[in-house]
């Protein structure tokens, strides 16, 4: 996907400079830049954005699968191991 985004940028570059009729060695390097731009923002959307999306869906399958298998959903009193004192 980086090299379709890249592609898709360093394409927009080439036509614009084209039409503004510039010379070919700032028509090529503008559409080298573009490229570079597109691959590396969108690698960095991945590493932000698709790690969270995949233990978001994660926690839904666990979610699923427990009420499938009909295992009871821990409650507040369950985490709670020492006793509380009484306030006199």
């Amino acid at each position: 996907m980086p090299k379709v985004v890249g592609g898709i940028l360093a394409l927009i570059a080439l036509g614009a400079s084209m039409l503004a009729e510039v010379d070919p060695i700032t028509c090529l390097t503008r559409g080298l830049i573009a490229y570079w731009v597109g691959s590396i923002f969108t690698q960095l959307w991945y590493v932000f954005f698709t790690i969270r999306v995949q233990k978001a869906s994660e926690l839904a399958t666990e979610d699923a699968e427990a009420v499938q298998s009909g295992e009871p959903e821990p409650s507040d009193q369950d985490e709670i191991t020492e006793p509380v004192a009484k306030a006199s």
